[in-house]
Parts: structure tokens; C-alpha cells; sequence
């Protein structure tokens, strides 16, 4: 059993209490090791059911699980154990589920039946994209009323078309007029400290209109409440933000969100009226740059409208992206621009086809990617700064990139291309007569260039190339791009264009931080180059903007202090930050309380806890989930396989969860 006595206990006193003004007829979270007790399986697929230790659908683990394989072709199902139904007209299905996409779409259901062999369809849907899903449907089938009827989630055809579907959280309720649920607290799971926005999602869960509702938020000591308007439909969902932001110094913490009243009176059902999240808190970080990188010719019938969106949504988005099109020799004769470079680079990828588009890294396959897409991604904080800026000499280009890091890299690679923005002259029988962003030469190496960097560190890469070498048609048109990528998991960390036939904007130097009533602040002018000003900011806000000044006075000298200076340089080119920090931050209480050691670790991390746990989760400084168990027990965690950097480790137990920092070295 993965959740506690204790928390079954009082699962099933709070539907013992709720079921009085809110029938729950069955709720099932797949808590054991093996299906629940009454619940069948078809005859087809039967082998394909299993209970799985993860949490792909957002619960808690274990969740259920409908696996590829053996592969089973037609309708399978998963069946509930009957309920009496008798006089009611309806009832309400809802469950979390997860689809892990494979190749081409699928189809999952809901029917009933009430006698196990005539099913009655109450849901159907096709899924077409892989992520997590919330089903709540009303469910008014011929076999409302009656005694003894079964559920059941189907999935039709075979299951070789997927990857894995996971469910959790079933449920089978007659809902209450006045019913608001927290579906969802907003914020990634490692934010930048300073003043941070709540954001939350509220679903209707019960049969009225939500016209307005009254919500709160809990963390590190402060309550916050506010009134919202709001207009959510029957099972709709609303996003909101609490007016007032928080200022939470870095560290762990738990930020909880709960609905106090649901318009202007009491909520029914409160059992899902609150939501808590760990949330980790780091120093400082910068903006994100997506990266494109498309495979793609001008022999490609398909290309143009894959290149035609791209152009739409690049063109309505300057500096929110970065951009590298690699020419390939195929379909037959191929693109007359195609280098070994961008061959080695589809090695990579494993790219089979064209057009096929990775969005930092991950296969958008042969669709543009959307504007909810980019500004979702351009919304995760980056901890990589890229600055850089390229020139001519002849026909030699000319490259600098400075790499400043908030986190620990290790084994990193930094990929550097030059592109012509615009060609011509490879013009074949697809119909484009011209092509955009085509990556000439890879100036970094096709397998891009291994670095480490410490904390706060700052690299220079420099890299030059004769152009004439290439297939450049104009050298006035050439265009740098520049990402740093973890390159076994491809996940990309920032990128960004360099600054075009200019000089390189070179940082400050010699930041110092000197400690006495107050907290003296000075910083150097750069080793080369002429600022025109500087940007000073203090905990991750702009507290002297375009000054000349090179010193500051904070006041106060007992608090944390993150300082950062960046180099402003005319036609608004930046420098990446110098960046130190003074002081102590704040001891945080969470929930539950526990220890870590040794930290930094080399291969075995150690847990002194006293509450038994219910799960540990491990993720990178980025968010990315890279370790999760539900069975630990006592001993230590196998660290030895993860990067070198900075991790959070959220420790989950029946009375709560917490989260720290570690170093894995």
C-alpha cells in the first residue's frame, strides 16, 4: 500500500461525512498493487491492465495503467464493480488520465451496461496529443435507475498505437448545486525568487454556474484572501491570479491554495476545495529563448506549409525565438544546400522525413508550432544567459558567446551556427523560391562543444570560419544562432541570436559586495568594450536602470541580498550579468521536516526522517522530473547516474511533503 492507514482512514471518514449532502457512489484511486477488489477486465486486452507505481495522470501513485503490449486489437475495457443506480437519472464520471502518444491517434470511452454485456457509450473522445487530461461527464445512458450497474473506461482499437494509458482518481458522484474544485495550482515547480504571482485553476464541479468565489493562499507564514469574479460553466475550468504577489527568498517551501465560498454563500462539497504544491526558489535566472531547429528541402512537396507558419508566427515574434533550418538531401535529389553538418545533426535526432520541426528539443513532428505554444514555453524560467555578438573581416565571420549560469552545468554542450537568414539559389520543384534561416556551417562542431560551469560562472566561447568555404550567397545576410543543450536528453537550456556585424558587448568585471552598517555595492568597467550605462539589480528587480554610477548603497545590511550588473551598450545590445549574493536567506518550515546528507553527494544520498514516506521525487534545477520511487525504504538513494549540478529532492509522506536543495558532484 502506497498511501498510509491514516490517510485511508480519513478518506473514508470525509466521504462517510460528504456522502450525507453528496452522494459519492464509488471512488477509486488504485491505492494497492493489484486492481480493486469487484473490478474486472475484458476477455480482449485482458493482460494489458495493471496497476503502475507512477503518477503520469497528476495523482497520487499508484494509478492504473493500459499497457501497449501484448498488443491486443478491438474494444478493451476495464469494468467497475456494480452499484445501485435506482431512482436516480444521471450521475457524474470523472478520472485523471494520461496519454502517452505513440504514432497516431486513439480513442478512449465511458459506457455502462447492467447486465456486463450490452454497453451503453456515455463518452467518447479522440486524442490526438500526448499530457495529462481531466474527464467530467454527465452521464444520462438507458441504464440510469437501474440496480446493478457496471462502468467501464474502454480503449478501442490496438494497443500497439500507443505508448501507455494511465488513469487515476475515478469517481462516481450526484453532484451538489454550488460545487468549486482547486483542479490545479499554476506555477512551475522552480521559480526565481522576488515577488511571485499565485496562479491557480478552479473547475465547476457542481450543477450552477460559478459566477464568483472567495479563495486564499497559504505560504511560508502568509494567508492571503481575495474575492474573484469569475464565469465557469457546468465542468468548465477558469484560470486566475491572486492580486497580491508574495516575496519568497530562495529555499522550499509549500504554497496552498483553498476555495472559501462559492457564490456568496458555502461550497457543498469541500473535499476538493484545497491544493498544495512544493515549490523550489532559486537565486536568480533570465529570459527564455525557444530554439527552433527544422529539417527541411526544397525537394519537400509538405515543406512549404510547415515553412509558410513558421514565417507567420516568427514574424509576429521578434526576439522570442531563435532559429536553425538544416537542408537535407532528400526526398530525391535532395537540396542543393545540404552539408554533412546538418546530416550529422539529423543522426542525431533520428529525423526520417522532412519537414520535421524540434522545439528545444523536443519533435514538434511536421506541425508549426502555435502562439499558446511559445508564450507557454518563453514562460519557464531559464537559468543559462546567452550573450554574444558576431562581425566580418572579409569573409571570415568572427563569433564571441558569453555563457553566465545561475545553476551548475556539467557536461553541457554549447552549439553555434551561422545561417543565411534568406536563399535563393537552392530553389528546386516545390514551389518555395525562397527559404529562410538555412544553416551554412556549424561553427561549435556537428557534435557542439562539452563545458562545465560553475554557479554564477561566466564562459567565453569564441569561434571564426571563412564563409567563402560555404554555400553563402550573401555574406551581408548572415544570421548566428546559439543554444546550450544537455545532449543526452536533448532538453535545450536557452539559446539566442547573437548581435549581427558589431562588436562583442562585454560584461562588467570585479563585482564586490563589501559588508559593514550597510552594504557597500561596485563594480569595473568591462576589460574591453565602452558601456554606454548599466542596469543594477537587487533580488531580481531593477533598482538603478540606465545609471553611469558604479556603486550603490543598500541600507540595510542584516537582510539577502542577490545582486546582478549588467552592461548596456548603444543600438540596445546587453551583456550577460556578473552576478554575487550577500547575507542569509530565510529558514522556511515546511510540513514535515527532514534531513539530507552528505551535500553535496557523490553517489549515495541519505534521508533522516522520521514520518514514513509515501514517495520521493527528484527533479534538475529546470523542473524536469529526473528520479521518482514509492519504495523507499530507509536505506539510500542511488544518485550516482545523474549529472553533476543542482537538484530539489520532494520528500512526500502522509502528513505532508517538503522539498530541498542538493549538489550531486
Amino acid at each position: 500500500m502506497k498511501k498510509s492507514l491514516l490517510l485511508a482512514f480519513v478518506l473514508l471518514l470525509s466521504s462517510a461525512i460528504f456522502a450525507q449532502n453528496r452522494a459519492i457512489h464509488l471512488r477509486e484511486t488504485f491505492d494497492s498493487t493489484e486492481l480493486p477488489e469487484g473490478w474486472t477486465v475484458s476477455d480482449t486486452g485482458s493482460d494489458n491492465w495493471k496497476i503502475s507505481e507512477t503518477n503520469n495522470a497528476g495523482g497520487e501513485a499508484n494509478e492504473l495503467m493500459l499497457s501497449s503490449t501484448p498488443q491486443a486489437a478491438g474494444i478493451t475495457r476495464i469494468i467497475t464493480k456494480p452499484i445501485d443506480l435506482t431512482g436516480m437519472s444521471s450521475v457524474t464520471v470523472s478520472f485523471r488520465h494520461y496519454f502517452k502518444k505513440k504514432s497516431t491517434s486513439c480513442i478512449l470511452g465511458v459506457a455502462t451496461s447492467a447486465n456486463g454485456s450490452t454497453w451503453s457509450s456515455a463518452w467518447t473522445h479522440t486524442y490526438s496529443e500526448d499530457g495529462q487530461y481531466t474527464v467530467i461527464e454527465n452521464v444520462t445512458t438507458p441504464d440510469m435507475g437501474k440496480q446493478n450497474v457496471m462502468f467501464c473506461i474502454y480503449y478501442q482499437g490496438s494497443t500497439g498505437n500507443m505508448n501507455g494509458w494511465y488513469f487515476d482518481d475515478f469517481e462516481i458522484v450526484t453532484i451538489e448545486n454550488n460545487d468549486g474544485k482547486v483542479e490545479s495550482i499554476d506555477m512551475h515547480d522552480v521559480v526565481v525568487s522576488g515577488k511571485i504571482g499565485i496562479n491557480f485553476t478552479i473547475q465547476n464541479t457542481g450543477a450552477n454556474d460559478i459566477t464568483s468565489f472567495e479563495a486564499k493562499y497559504e505560504v511560508n507564514g502568509v494567508t492571503v484572501t481575495e474575492t474573484f469574479d469569475a464565469d465557469i460553466a457546468k465542468f468548465g475550468t477558469q484560470k486566475f491570479t491572486f492580486d497580491e504577489k508574495v516575496y519568497l527568498e530562495p529555499g522550499s517551501y509549500n504554497v496552498k491554495v483553498s476555495i472559501t465560498s462559492v457564490n456568496g454563500g458555502d461550497d457543498e462539497n469541500t473535499t476538493n476545495n484545497s491544493l498544495t504544491k512544493a515549490l523550489g526558489v532559486v537565486v536568480g535566472g533570465t529570459q527564455r529563448v525557444p530554439m527552433f531547429e527544422q529539417f527541411s528541402s526544397s525537394t519537400c512537396a509538405n515543406c512549404g506549409l510547415l515553412n509558410g507558419n513558421m514565417s507567420i508566427l516568427t514574424a509576429n515574434n521578434p526576439g522570442k525565438y531563435t532559429y536553425t533550418k538544416y537542408a537535407m538531401n532528400f526526398p530525391s535529389p535532395g537540396d542543393d544546400y545540404y552539408t554533412a553538418d546538418a546530416g550529422t545533426r539529423s543522426d542525431y535526432y533520428n529525423v526520417s522525413y522532412v519537414p520535421q520541426l524540434f522545439f528545444d528539443g523536443k519533435d514538434n513532428e511536421y506541425n508549426a508550432v502555435t502562439q499558446e505554444q511559445l508564450d507557454t514555453r518563453c514562460d519557464v524560467p531559464a537559468f543559462v544567459n546567452i550573450k554574444g555578438a558576431f562581425n566580418l573581416e572579409g569573409s571570415t565571420i568572427n563569433v564571441i558567446v558569453d555563457v553566465m549560469s545561475f545553476i551548475n552545468l556539467s557536461d553541457a554542450k554549447i552549439f553555434v551556427t551561422a545561417n543565411e537568414k534568406t536563399t535563393v539559389n537552392n530553389v528546386e520543384y516545390n514551389g518555395e523560391t525562397e527559404f529562410r534561416h538555412i544553416m551554412m556551417k556549424m561553427l561549435s562542431g556537428v557534435h557542439g562543444e562539452t563545458f562545465d560551469l560553475n554557479e554564477f560562472g561566466v564562459k567565453r566561447f569564441e569561434y571564426s570560419y571563412d564563409m567563402s568555404q560555404t554555400f553563402v550567397e550573401e555574406l551581408s545576410d548572415l544570421e548566428v544562432s546559439v543554444w546550450i543543450q544537455n545532449y543526452q536528453t536533448k532538453e535545450v537550456y536557452n539559446s539566442h541570436f547573437m548581435y549581427e556585424y558589431t562588436s562583442h558587448p562585454y560584461p562588467a568585471q570585479n563585482l564586490k559586495l563589501e559588508k559593514g552598517d550597510k552594504i557597500n555595492v561596485s563594480w569595473e568597467a568591462p576589460e574591453q568594450g565602452t558601456p554606454v550605462a548599466y542596469n543594477l539589480i537587487v533580488n531580481n528587480e531593477i533598482v538603478m536602470e540606465e545609471t553611469t554610477e558604479m556603486s550603490y548603497t543598500i541600507d540595510d545590511a542584516d537582510g539577502y541580498y542577490a545582486v546582478e550588473v549588467v552592461a548596456l551598450y548603444e543600438d540596445g545590445k546587453e551583456s550577460v550579468g556578473i552576478f554575487d549574493r550577500i547575507g542569509q536567506t530565510s529558514i522556511v518550515e515546511n510540513e514535515i521536516s527532514f534531513s539530507i546528507y552528505p551535500n553535496p553527494v557523490d553517489s549515495h544520498l541519505y534521508l533522516n526522517i522520521n514520518d514514513e514516506v509515501k514517495e520521493i521525487n527528484i527533479y534538475n534545477i529546470l523542473g524536469v522530473q529526473v528520479y521518482q520511487t514509492t519504495n523507499y525504504n530507509g536505506n539510500s538513494i542511488n544518485v550516482s547516474e545523474l549529472n553533476n549540478g543542482m537538484y530539489l529532492i520532494k520528500v512526500t509522506t502522509a502528513n505532508g511533503e517538503s522539498v530541498k536543495r542538493f549538489i550531486k558532484k
